[in-house]
């Protein structure tokens, strides 16, 4: 793995959890995705160069729901960077890790999601992203804004 891409954390209240954690210096909310596929909104934060995001249900049917229903708000997962998403896989699978899900977003990134039984309670997004993509965490949600408005997600 190469670096810690983001840290998420689920709620109830998007536009709650906003307004509190974007009241300090130096963070700012870039932007928000909803996902009609995945039945979740997404805020994009940076807090200075590091991404932050916000993941709220917009159904019930959600995973992130069942989540808040399951254990309350808090850490949901936390993204890291893969060079090869296949090898990390491979290797994580090898020792017993078990992948959840699989997403490709087209020119832009593919991940794979392990259970947090695989890893002692932490669930994990692998994350590779396509060359293309520049290296900042601010090159990382512009590319997922890109590929929204041209209907890859």
């Amino acid at each position: 793995m190469d670096e810690i891409d983001h840290i998420a954390h689920a709620v109830w209240d998007l536009s709650d959890a906003l307004e509190t954690v974007t009241a300090a210096d130096g963070v700012e909310h870039v932007w928000t995705l909803e996902s009609e596929k995945w039945q979740y909104r997404t805020a994009y934060i940076l807090f200075g160069s590091d991404i932050f995001t916000l993941l709220s249900p917009t159904s019930e049917a959600s995973f992130v729901a069942d989540y808040l229903e399951r254990n309350g708000q808090g850490l949901h997962h936390i993204g890291a960077t893969v060079s090869d998403l296949e090898t990390a896989v491979a290797q994580l699978t090898a020792v017993g890790g078990e992948v959840i899900m699989e997403d490709v977003v087209s020119g832009v990134r593919s991940e794979a999601t392990l259970h947090p039984k695989s890893l002692f309670g932490l669930q994990l997004q692998l994350i590779e992203w396509h060359d293309d993509v520049g290296p900042t965490a601010r090159d990382h949600i512009e590319a997922m804004r890109a590929a929204a408005a041209d209907d890859r997600l």
